[in-house]
């Protein structure tokens, strides 16, 4: 009776473990689909600053890289400006590159934030994409991509 208990037992636990990799295999499915049908980034070659951001108090520029004592330099969006300024960026267009961790109305929140810290940098376009491994750009889902002023780009300053 015992072993006919214990096999039983074995049989449902295997049950329940097939169920929970069945459900995580079709949701990773349902994920993948959903990233095929999404835009993917293709202008790499014309971005003017790429931006890392993992928190508002992890935020890298990485191209150019804004380097402080050979590290790179943590960003705030209070400095951003000034640090675009001297290393002469023009404010074409600027990608910011967020995790996977982001959804829903927090990350709305974020894409909304960064259009309107980047537009007041004088940027034109301003291309949310979520992270990929490599760091490429290209290849990279578009979360969110904003035309946001109208005028000349070649300026690597403000208003112009």
């Amino acid at each position: 009776m015992k072993k006919l208990y214990l096999v039983g037992k074995a049989v449902l636990g295997l049950a329940f473990v097939l169920t929970l990799v069945s459900c995580s295999t079709t949701g990773m499915r349902v994920t993948q689909m959903k990233d095929d049908a999404a835009p993917h980034f293709t202008e790499e070659s014309s971005v003017n600053a790429v931006l890392q951001f993992s928190s508002w108090e992890y935020t890298f520029l990485v191209r150019p890289q804004a380097l402080e004592d050979g590290f790179l330099q943590q960003i705030h969006r209070d400095n951003l400006d000034g640090i675009l300024g001297r290393l002469h960026v023009k404010r074409g267009t600027a990608v910011v590159v967020v995790g996977w961790t982001y959804n829903g109305e927090q990350l709305n929140k974020l894409v909304s934030d960064w259009k309107s810290i980047l537009g007041g940098c004088g940027f034109q376009r301003v291309v949310v994409l979520r992270a990929q491994l490599g760091n490429k750009l290209n290849g990279s889902v578009i979360v969110d991509d904003s035309i946001l002023h109208v005028g000349s780009v070649e300026s690597p300053t403000r208003g112009g």
